[in-house]
Parts: C-alpha cells; structure tokens; sequence
C-alpha cells in the first residue's frame, strides 16, 4: 500500500465485521418514555435477569439476597431497578457516543461521496469537451485534406503541362545529347584502359627500377670482390713467383753442383786414361773383367771380413739415398703445386673477361631502362598535371553536380510526438515485410534521438536491431545509410577513406558520401540515419574517434577534419577546403552483438550514447497502413523536443531529484558507480520526449536507470549480494512512481542476485 494514499475503505476503520452502518436501536428511541402499566411478574423476571447480567459483585450479592418472609422484597427491587436504570443510561451514553461516531464517519463518507462526484462531473465534463475537440479537429482535418487535394492537383495539372512544353522543348536535343553521352562514354572507357595501361606501365617500370638498383648493387658488389679477388691472385703470383725463383735459384745450385761433379768425374776419366797407358777399350774390358772378377772375389772376402771404413761408407751412402728420394718428393709436390696455380689463373682470367662483358651488357641496359624511366616520368608528370586540374573528391563534387539534390526538398510538419510515435509504428508494420515493435521501444528510439546524436542497439540476432533504424528511416521518408564495419578497422581512414598523394585523389568511403549527401538542399531538413552494422566487430573508440569527439561539441563546432591542408577544387559543402561540418539531421546508429568475436564498448562510447537492448522480438498487431506524406522535417522534430522539454520539464527535474537523493550515495559507496552533469542533460532531453510521445516519467526513468547506471553492475564478480537486495529494496520501496513500478532496473537486479548465487523471491 502506498505511503499516504487514502485506504480504501478507511472510514470504516475500526468498525467491527458484520456490523450494519445503522444506528443501534437504542439510538433511534431516545424520546422520553410514555406512560407504562405497572410492571408484570414476567417483566421484572427478564429486568432481573438484564440485572444480574450487567451486575457486579455487590450487586450480586443483593439481588441474590433472600426475600422477606411475605415474598415481596421492596427494598431489593428498588435497588435493583435504580441499578437497572443506571446501567440503562450508562449503556445509553455508550450507544450516543458510537451513533455520534457513525454520523461523523458517515458524514466523512458523504463528504467523499460528493469530492468523488464533482470530480467525476469534471471528467465527464471535460471528456465531453474532448471528444468536441476531436470533432472539431476531425472536421479541420479534413477541410485541410480536401484543399490540400485541390492544390495538389493544380499543382499536377501545372506540372503536367510544364512537362509537356519542356518535353516538346527537350525532344530536339535527346538525340544529340544521346550521341554526345555515348562518345563521351567511349571516350571514357578509352581513358580508363589508358590509366590502366599506364598503372600497369607504371607498376612495371617500378619493378624495372627495382631489378636495376638490385642489379646495380650486385654489380657493386661484384666489382668490390673482383677488387679483393684480384689482390689475393696478384699476391698468390708474387708468392709463387718467389718460390718460382727460390726453386731455380735452388735448381741452379744443383746444376752447378752436377757440373762439378761431372767435371770431377772428367777429369778423374782422363786421369783414369793416362794411367791405362792410353791402351785399347777391349784390353781394358778384359782388364776390367779381370778386375771385376778380382773385385767381385775381394768383395766376397770382403762381405766376409768387412772393415770400419766400408761400414761408414755403406751409412753414408743410405743417408745420400734418403735425401735424394726426400728431395724428390718436395720437388714432386713443388711441380704439382705450380701446375694447380696455374690452371687456378687460367680459370680466374676467363671468369674476369666474363664479368667485364656481363658489366658491359649490364651498363648498356641500365642506359635503356634510364630512358624508359625518364619517358615514364615524362608521362606520369603530364597525367599528374591532368589530374590536379580535377576535383581531390570526385564523388562528393559529383553530388553538387546532380541537380535534383540542388533543389529544397518538400517536408511534412509534426502533429505531435504521440502522432510520430504512432505513424511510424504503424508504417513498420503495415509494410511488405511487416516489422513489430512495442510502444515503449519506439519511444524510446525517438527519445534516444532527442537525447544525443549516437544510439546502441544490443541484443540477440534476429531480434530486429538493425531492422529498426531503416525502418524508421523509410517511415519519415528518408533511406537510411548502411556501413557495414569490418573486423580489421583501427583508424578513421578506414571508415571515412584516404588520401593518395601518388594520385592527388581522395578515395571517399560511403560513409563520408553519406554525411555528404545529407547536407545537400535536398535533405538537409530531413531525419538522415547513418547505421552502423556490427559496430563492435572493432573497437569504435578507435575508428570513430573523431566522431565521438565532434559530437561533445556545439553543434556550430561539429566538423570532420579530412585533410591537413586546404586543397583546390573542393567540394562546394567544405570549409577552408580541409574539414567538413557534420550535418545536424544526421543521427548515427549502432547494432552489436556480443560474442567471442566481437568487442566491447568502452565507458567512453556508453556514456555518450542512447543505449537500447532487444532481449526478445514483439507480438504481432493489427494495423491499417497510414497515409502517405512526405519527409518529416528535422527542424519540425527538434521543435518538437525543445516544446516537450519546456512541458515537462517538471518530471524530468522530479526523476532527477529522485536519482540523486537516493540513488548517488548508495552507488558510490556498496558499488563505486558515478555520473556527471553530461547523464543531467542528456535525462532533462529524453524523459520530457518519451513523455510526450506517450509514455511516462516511470517508463524514461526505468529505462535510464538501467541502461546507463546498472548496466554497469553486469557481470562483475565483486558486487556483494546483500548491496544488491539493499539496492533492489531501496528503488522498489522509494520509488517515486507507486502505480508504475521500474521492471527494467529490478529485472537486471535480479539476474545478478541469480547469478551471484542468491535466489532473488527468498528476500523480505
């Protein structure tokens, strides 16, 4: 029961069950009593028995008291008849002050009765004016309706015939503008094979570069080691030459030894000669024979008896035979030695003629490809310049090129936010492929875009996040842009595009044509929504960093900044032909999904954002499709949400207060959560919005309080149950709105009492 409501039946408080309303009896016949006949036996039996009921002690004891011997006792049935009246008028005061009572409850009750009365004259009263009103409006509607048709089809008439005498105007020239367009066209193509032709030109001229430095740098290289090689080849020939002539100089001393020692030998013959006596060779021979014979026998007896002298002899001889082979060896290796050398050099001059013709072919070549490098140049100079005379962003000068997005677009104005809240849900689900949405989440939507620039959606697949913002999009007659974030996106350049210095060209992504496009006469006044898919594939504090900081700024102050200096030929919509203002009719709509592939949202992004969770797919519901009608204005919607804030501004300051006096406190201590003034401004925007659009100052309240505080308490492991049950029972109990209770905030409460562990009911 709430604390001070008025408690249904509380002017019966204190009356016991089953009593009737009714005066008691005794109340109603408090005349002054008639003339009585005297008193019967039966009538003093039953006064006596009333007596003896409502008697005390000492009254007992007199009616009880024997009678006197001649049966009529006076004195007692005096007592007890004065006793009897006595308790008559003591019961009587009684039954007075309960009949007064019942008649200040009962006037209470009439009192009621007619507040209850009035107040309902004052609803039928005001119902009946209502429903007048509505007529009113209804017949005005209409009458709009039917010159809003009138004008319309003068306007058609009017047009039909402006067409008409422009296509009779236009009809000579479609069939030289068709041969121009299809010269230009081949004339396009002819320049886009021939750009192909010189990127591919230009790649391969790029790889000739490389291949000539490399080849250049081995050459280098070659030459370096050619240097190196030919310094040890010259030493090795000065070395050998030294040992060339070190073994003739050796060679020499031999020859000249064996020249001795032939004419040693010579002269030792001629001595022989003489001594011979000069006779002839086969005297000699036979002498010979006869001294071989003579020495062969001395050696016989020699070997038999040989002496100091031919011992030493024969040692000196094996020593001789010794050197001689060892000499022979060193020689042997010597030759072999020389002979490797020399084939080594050989070898080594006919690589040096192969190298001096590759160096020769390679300069030859490095000579055409410099003048093909040069030609190239000469080429890519003259495409450059081509190009600087051509706009940095094509795509968005084309944009101020088409003339249908040069001229103001044609907008509806705003009923009501209740009127846009209802439309839109009713234009979702009476499409092709109906979308169903609950009440309170299209006003949440539309509070969201009241409340800042940057909205969240988070749930489950196939729940409809990214379903909702197109459809909203189409309901106030605009597209919504869709940029599907992809998982490798770490800078700003990655969703908004780069500049090629290479080519003096901006290559502009779709979400930089988007915010473009929505700046143009033709949808500037119009609700322009930017989706962002999957935007947690990626961090967005890093790719749309840029943006989150823009958008803290005074909308005067909003702009992107594309390039670090001004550039010729920007488009019409730049400034200082850098930076580009952020349009104020676009809003930026994010879908996530929370998985092991996807990442978190940073408090940064959170507190700037309108949060909204989809934990289950609506009902469907029966609708007629509405009429149709042209873009909503944007400066008709923001109307509408400074009006709202103005109406209710009172609610929103009454849940503000609310949240600080007993909320702040309580989440910083058990649960170190706090806000700033940024959570302020953004609840004196939503909740006046959500109000207006239908709901209530408990429905924008829950749905702030558990998106943008609890949602902090989500899966920690140090939250405390008895700070969660405190908490749940402080905002159930205190709670400013009793008929409306915050489902949203204790729902997510009791997950994390379920999930800590404690069973949510269990609690007092």
């Amino acid at each position: 029961m709430a604390k001070g409501g008025r408690r249904k039946g509380g002017a019966n408080k204190g009356r016991p069950q089953g009593r009737s309303n009714r005066p008691h009896a005794s109340a109603r016949t408090r005349q002054p009593p008639a003339q009585r006949s005297p008193a019967s036996s039966d009538d003093i039996k039953a006064l006596r028995e009333e007596a003896e009921a409502n008697a005390t002690t000492e009254d007992k004891a007199v009616l009880t008291s024997e009678p006197r011997p001649d049966g009529v006792d006076l004195d007692g049935m005096w007592k007890m008849a004065k006793h009897a009246r006595d308790l008559f008028k003591a019961q009587e005061a009684r039954h007075g002050k309960l009949a007064s009572k019942l008649e200040a409850e009962r006037d209470g009750l009439k009192k009621e009765a007619d507040d209850v009365a009035n107040r309902v004259r004052e609803l039928d009263e005001r119902a009946s004016k209502l429903d007048e009103d509505k007529k009113n409006l209804d017949a005005r509607t209409r009458r709009l309706g039917e010159r809003d048709l009138a004008i319309r089809e003068r306007e058609a008439d009017a047009d039909l015939g402006f067409e008409r005498k422009r296509d009779e105007m236009l009809s000579a020239y479609d069939d030289v503008i068709g041969e121009r367009r299809k010269a230009l066209d081949v004339r396009e193509s002819e320049l886009r094979e021939r750009e192909n032709e010189l990127e591919e030109s230009t790649r391969k001229l790029a790889g000739k570069e490389r291949q000539a430095q490399w080849d250049q740098e081995d050459i280098q290289e070659e030459r370096a080691d050619l240097g190196a090689r030919l310094e040890q080849r010259v030493a090795a020939k000065h070395e050998q030459f030294k040992h060339q002539v070190a073994a003739l100089s050796d060679q020499l001393t031999q020859a000249r030894a064996d020249r001795d020692r032939y004419a040693d030998d010579l002269k030792r013959r001629e001595d022989a000669d003489r001594l011979s006596g000069q006779r002839s060779k086969e005297a000699l021979v036979k002498e010979l024979d006869a001294t071989q014979v003579e020495n062969d026998r001395l050696r016989d007896e020699l070997a038999e008896r040989p002496d100091a002298i031919a011992a030493q002899r024969l040692d000196d001889l094996a020593r001789e035979q010794q050197s001689w082979q060892a000499e022979r060896s060193e020689l042997t290796r010597r030759l072999s030695v020389l002979k490797r050398r020399a084939d080594y050099a050989d070898n080594d001059m006919g690589e040096r003629e192969a190298h001096r013709d590759r160096i020769a072919s390679l300069v030859s070549q490095q000579e055409l490809l410099h003048k093909a490098n040069e030609e190239l140049r000469t080429e890519a100079a003259e495409l450059i310049a081509s190009r600087e005379s051509q706009s940095p962003f094509p795509a968005c000068t084309a944009l101020d090129g088409d003339s249908r997005l040069q001229r103001e677009g044609q907008t509806d104005g705003l009923g009501s936010l209740e009127e846009l809240a209802a439309y839109v849900r009713d234009h979702m689900a009476s499409g092709d492929q109906p979308l169903y949405y609950s009440e309170a989440d299209i006003r949440s939507f539309i509070g969201g875009l009241a409340m800042g620039r940057l909205t969240l959606l988070q749930g489950i697949s196939g729940t409809g996040k990214t379903s909702l913002p197109i459809a909203f999009a189409r309901a106030v007659g605009t597209e919504a842009s869709v940029i599907e974030v992809q998982a490798g996106w770490r800078d700003p350049q990655d969703l908004v595009g780069h500049y090629n210095t290479f080519e003096k060209r901006f290559h502009e992504k779709e979400f930089l044509k988007a915010l473009y496009r929505a700046g143009t006469p033709c949808w500037r006044d119009t609700i322009q929504i930017v989706l962002l898919d999957e935007m947690n594939l990626s961090y967005p504090e890093q790719y749309f960093s840029d943006m989150l900081s823009a958008l803290e700024l005074q909308p005067d102050q909003q702009h992107l900044r594309l390039m670090t200096h001004a550039v010729a030929s920007a488009p019409r919509r730049f400034k200082d032909g850098s930076w580009l203002p952020i349009p104020e009719n676009v809003w930026f709509v994010g879908t996530a999904n929370h998985d092991e592939t996807t990442m978190n949202f940073a408090d940064k992004t959170y507190d700037r954002a309108h949060v909204m969770e989809f934990p289950h797919r609506p009902d469907a519901f029966d609708t007629e499709p509405p009429r149709a009608r042209h873009p909503l204005s944007a400066d008709a919607f923001r109307q509408a949400v400074e009006t709202a804030g103005k109406t209710h501004a009172e609610k929103a300051e009454r849940l503000r207060s609310y949240i600080e006096d007993n909320l702040r406190d309580r989440l910083a201590r058990d649960f170190d959560i706090g806000w700033g003034p940024r959570l302020e401004r953004q609840m004196l925007r939503y909740v006046p919005v959500v109000i207006a659009a239908g709901g209530t100052v408990s429905e924008a309240g829950d749905h702030l309080l558990a998106m943008r505080l609890l949602r902090k308490l989500k899966d920690r492991h140090n939250n405390r149950p008895e700070h969660l049950e405190s908490l749940k029972h402080t905002i159930a109990e205190w709670w400013f709105d009793k008929e409306q209770q915050p489902t949203k905030s204790i729902r997510l409460l009791d997950k994390e009492l379920a999930r800590s562990g404690r069973d949510p009911d269990s609690q007092a």
